[in-house]
């Protein structure tokens, strides 16, 4: 793989109080003789794109960080390692004890690449068309903490059902560890390509997940369940960008044509790292 010479440290100042460990990293990476650009999120003037032509993105935090990475990334090309300064950490490759051995190795060039799927949802109200991208997930829910939801999902144009829920989640492979998990939908190796479609609490004993095709438009508009309700819905692009619904509107959701590119330092499989991670 390339040899990496420039290097972006995108330091989580939540996660990584005073950016002491992001401070290393940077540290780290000019004594070995590489360039170092340190940017901090959560600053007031950060934007919602990062321009930079460094080789290589080391996120400094957890799943979050990395999930607000591939976002501000945009469509730029560039491979992402994570430090894992959180908790259970399914996309943060690294430990803070092996900072050293990474920065190491991608100089050498001595990492793999893996290619992890997006969707792409299109958010349509009366008001107009927005779209997003999402690495782990798209959700629509309640707006209302204390009534359900009403929402009809078509597949590739034709009516597939309508669900009462709490919400319902679409997940990448990726994003499967996620929200997902926790709502009792299946875990995806990360390879693969397909949408995993989850209802949050639905009010119904045969409601459950659904995997559908990377090739699969799907459609979910908000209904009106009740006449003295709200029926609002709100959702959702990897817990990010949040959007409010009114009965009526819709997002479409597809597999995106945008990928992340995650750096692989392990060569652990996908069970033993849910093994490790999950106990």
């Amino acid at each position: 793989m390339l040899k990496c010479k420039k290097f972006l440290v995108f330091a989580n100042q939540i996660k990584d109080k005073d950016l002491i460990w992001s401070k290393t990293v940077v540290d780290y990476i000019r004594i070995k003789g590489a360039d170092a650009e340190l940017h901090i999120s959560g600053k007031e003037d950060e934007t919602d794109t990062l321009e930079t032509d460094a080789d290589v993105v080391i996120a400094m935090g957890g799943d979050g960080t990395m999930l607000r990475v591939a976002h501000i990334l945009d469509k730029n090309d560039i491979p992402v390692i994570g430090v894992n300064l959180g908790t259970v950490g399914f996309l943060t490759e690294v430990t803070k004890s092996e900072i050293e051995s990474m920065v190491d190795r991608l100089l050498i060039g001595d990492y793999s690449i893996e290619q992890r799927m997006m969707l792409t949802g299109t958010v349509i109200t009366k008001d107009g068309e927005t779209s997003h991208d999402a690495l782990n997930d798209i959700v629509l829910a309640r707006e209302s903490a204390l009534r359900l939801i009403a929402l009809s999902l078509r597949v590739n144009g034709k009516l597939f059902d309508t669900i009462e829920a709490d919400g319902i989640i679409f997940s990448t492979p990726t994003g499967s560890t996620g929200y997902n998990l926790s709502a009792g939908g299946p875990i995806v190796v990360p390879g693969t390509r397909l949408i995993v479609m989850t209802p949050i609490s639905p009010y119904s004993l045969s409601k459950r997940s659904v995997v559908f095709g990377a090739d699969d438009v799907l459609e979910i508009e908000l209904l009106e369940k009740r006449k003295d309700a709200d029926n609002k819905g709100l959702v959702a692009f990897d817990g990010a960008e949040n959007y409010h619904m009114n009965v009526g509107d819709r997002v479409r959701i597809s597999v995106s044509d945008n990928t992340t590119r995650l750096i692989k330092l392990d060569d652990s499989n996908v069970y033993e790292i849910l093994k490790k991670k999950l106990g």
